[in-house]
């Protein structure tokens, strides 16, 4: 059974560390450190017949877009981030457009069932949408989502995954969004329950299936599915072959991620520098 690598959820390789990400699958081999006793470090092999699927997460693709390398002799799976807010929240992402054109570049080497694109986390707030003046914040989060969904349809994207979530406010990222000014709305469940019953209408127009990531509420809205963003199953659809199906005990009680080797470390650094980052600490 060949496993699963995921590169990564604490930091964006493929955007600020493609090199080495490079480096280390011509090597067949990665040192990783424990993200909590850095002092154990362990080995990870990554050579192309131990692995199934290689997980790619990012907000900028550019790169694998321009020189795949190395990337060419695994199965990809792209964990894609497609927001759309201001430079208020994302400070450094690309804009949107700039998002889906290497998206429809991508979309000429692999297949839309190969993506899963987040538009996550949800949040609700003072400030941080992308244009001045933009109404409520549900009705700009709602309208950013409706042109997601437009142009996914548009690329022939309706084999992908949409996965969402509303923003967990870590007492640390509630700190820095305090700093920042920006005073991020909590709604009672039933306000969710209700904005994301919209987020679901809208993605039917489309033609798209939502999921959620890591919330026992959302499981609650008529026509989300409760999702999986490393999906051993699906995987398994995608590129044959077995992979395991156990649930991946280092995440969230709540996440629904089958088991995976994490390459990412909290030291390489993300500069995106998005306000509201759970990793980043």
């Amino acid at each position: 059974m060949k496993k699963i690598i995921s590169a990564s959820r604490r930091t964006d390789i493929p955007k600020f560390h493609y090199d080495w990400l490079q480096q280390v699958l011509r090597n067949g081999e990665a040192a990783v450190a424990n993200p909590r006793f850095r002092d154990r470090v362990y080995r990870v092999d990554v050579r192309p017949e131990a692995v199934h699927t290689l997980v790619l997460w990012s907000k900028d693709f550019s790169n694998v877009l321009k020189a795949p390398m190395n990337l060419e002799n695994y199965n990809l799976y792209f964990q894609y981030t497609i927001n759309n807010y201001s430079q208020v929240l994302e400070p450094n992402v690309p804009e949107y457009s700039y998002s889906i054109r290497i998206l429809e570049g991508l979309l000429q080497r692999y297949d839309p069932v190969q993506f899963n694109i987040r538009f996550d986390p949800v949040i609700l707030a003072n400030c941080g949408e992308p244009w001045p003046g933009g109404g409520h914040p549900e009705t700009a989060r709602l309208n950013a989502f409706e042109r997601l969904c437009r142009d996914l349809r548009s690329l022939g994207m309706n084999d992908c995954r949409l996965t969402t979530s509303y923003i967990a406010l870590y007492p640390h990222v509630k700190r820095r969004l305090d700093n920042a000014g920006i005073h991020v709305l909590m709604p009672d469940d039933s306000r969710v329950i209700s904005l994301f019953e919209q987020f679901v209408g809208i993605a039917e127009k489309y033609d798209l299936r939502v999921f959620s990531c890591a919330s026992p509420l959302l499981e609650k809205v008529c026509g989300l599915t409760k999702g999986a963003c490393i999906d051993g199953a699906l995987l398994e659809q995608i590129f044959g072959g077995k992979v395991s199906k156990a649930k991946d005990a280092g995440q969230r009680k709540a996440c629904g991620c089958h088991r995976s080797s994490d390459l990412g470390d909290y030291l390489k650094q993300c500069n995106f520098n998005c306000l509201y980052c759970y990793s980043n600490h």
